[in-house]
């Protein structure tokens, strides 16, 4: 019985001895596991963007715990290329604001091209059998500087050679003069300024036409001391035909257009030394001012460039240039001894003209 109390004993002994073992690896697998929440806590607590990624293993701790690449925000948090804005925000092409050729008014605003170029012309007429074609300065401070155009006028055979210039015109880019053929101012002239040549265009079928004047449209006026009487001349045929009386009787007279906007025409009688302004497109008369000089001969061109009615023939200064104020006639002279005989045509462009300088 003594061996079977021991032997029963031992056995006791050795069950009681592996139940505790038992119960001390259970405590020690639930310690390891309260061991990794509580790290897994901590890591949450952190700032780290990978918390998840500690869930990997619940055998050891090396996996558990490593948070180098759970915890890298190299990547997650880098805003290298996400807030670059070098391309984003580049406004070289988009927002560029080089208007070089948006702004460019080099011809809309350059005044090179002025229609009335700030000069006039005139035949002077030194002797009988001469016509030098001469260009006249209207510039500030140049008033009355001349240029020679042509030496001397190469007349049509038809024109005698001691004809007289009476009246001087642009019609368009084309200039054009009033001489005698038969008698005073009764012929139309076209004038070549490249050659020096005239060509006989036509007669007007009155006489007396020693002012001749266009306006912007090409429409050609004449005025008739003979007749008396303001005409429509054809610049093609010189072919024209009677528009109105002239107010009085005329002597010694000139015509001119004024300018788009105003749409006159101012001519000078020199038998009572009066200027008279008349409509521009019925020709009829709005009436007269007197004359602050007395005229011998009448030159007279309105230079819508300048805004100003130059004038020649004074008496005593027929060789020198007026200015007319055209609201009271005060005669105002601006340069003296300009042509070298009595003047007594001029005329205005209304364009550049070849062969003569602008």
């Amino acid at each position: 019985m003594r061996n079977l109390t021991v032997g029963t004993s031992a056995s006791i002994a050795a069950l009681s001895l592996a139940l505790a073992l038992s119960a001390c690896a259970d405590d020690s697998a639930e310690s390891s596991t309260d061991d990794e929440v509580g790290d897994t806590l901590a890591e949450s607590g952190d700032s780290s963007s990978g918390s998840s990624s500690t869930g990997t293993g619940s055998e050891g701790q090396t996996s558990d715990t490593d948070t180098s690449t759970g915890t890298s925000t190299s990547s997650d948090t880098s805003t290298s290329s996400d807030t670059d804005t070098s391309s984003d925000t580049d406004t070289s092409s988009d927002t560029d604001t080089d208007m070089s050729s948006d702004t460019d008014t080099s011809s809309d605003t350059d005044t090179g091209g002025d229609p009335y170029a700030p000069w006039i012309l005139s035949v002077d007429e030194p002797d009988s059998t001469t016509d030098m074609l001469v260009q006249i300065s209207v510039v500030e401070g140049e008033v009355g500087e001349t240029t020679v155009i042509c030496a001397d006028i190469t007349l049509p055979d038809s024109i005698p050679s001691d004809t007289n210039f009476t009246s001087l015109t642009f019609n368009d880019q084309t200039l054009y003069a009033s001489v005698g053929k038969q008698t005073n101012g009764d012929t139309l002239l076209l004038i070549d300024p490249c050659d020096c040549t005239a060509t006989e265009i036509g007669s007007y079928g009155f006489t007396g036409v020693n002012g001749i004047t266009s306006n912007e449209l090409q429409v050609m006026f004449g005025a008739s001391s003979n007749q008396d009487v303001i005409i429509d001349i054809d610049p093609e045929t010189a072919m024209a035909v009677e528009l109105n009386a002239l107010p009085g009787d005329w002597g010694s007279t000139g015509l001119t257009w004024s300018d788009p906007e105003d749409n006159l025409l101012f001519g000078i009688n020199a038998s009572n030394d009066q200027l008279y302004t008349f409509d521009g497109d019925t020709t009829e008369s709005l009436g007269s001012v007197p004359l602050s000089a007395n005229f011998s001969s009448v030159g007279i061109e309105y230079h819508p460039g300048q805004g100003v009615l130059y004038a020649c023939g004074v008496s005593g200064q027929a060789s020198s240039l007026f200015s007319v104020d055209t609201e009271d006639g005060t005669t105002t002279l601006e340069a003296a001894d300009v042509f070298e005989a009595t003047c007594d045509n001029l005329a205005a462009p209304f364009g550049p003209v070849e062969c003569i300088p602008q």
